[in-house]
């Protein structure tokens, strides 16, 4: 798994880091679609595959950064506070903070 459960339970605040909550489908799906998303907004899969450096044997490794899993566990946290469509009485904005994680890993950009 990309992001362990427990770590998903303490970035929400739940209280109860069981392993075998009943929750756990809920948050495995909230972690698919933040991958998802941030995997779009990046115009590549996470983790990603690059070059090792030459005093590594492999050929190459799987790139994970700390900031693109932080930007995931706020996408987490986004799905799970903002489960319906529409809020009413309250102003919606994009949360800066995930582009900002995001962008640096962006491809295909041009010039």
């Amino acid at each position: 798994m990309l992001i362990e459960l427990q770590d998903i339970k303490r970035h929400l605040r739940i209280a109860d880091l069981d392993a075998d909550s009943e929750l756990d489908p809920y948050l495995e799906g909230l972690l698919d679609a933040a991958v998802d998303y941030a995997s779009n907004y990046l115009g590549r899969p996470i983790p990603w595959v690059g070059e090792a450096d030459s005093s590594s044997e492999e050929s190459s490794s799987e790139i994970f950064p700390k900031s693109v899993r932080q930007a995931i566990l706020i996408l987490i946290s986004e799905f799970d506070q903002n489960r319906e469509q529409f809020v009413v009485g309250a102003s919606i904005a994009e949360l800066p903070t995930v582009s900002r994680l995001l962008h640096f890993y962006r491809v295909g950009l041009g010039i």
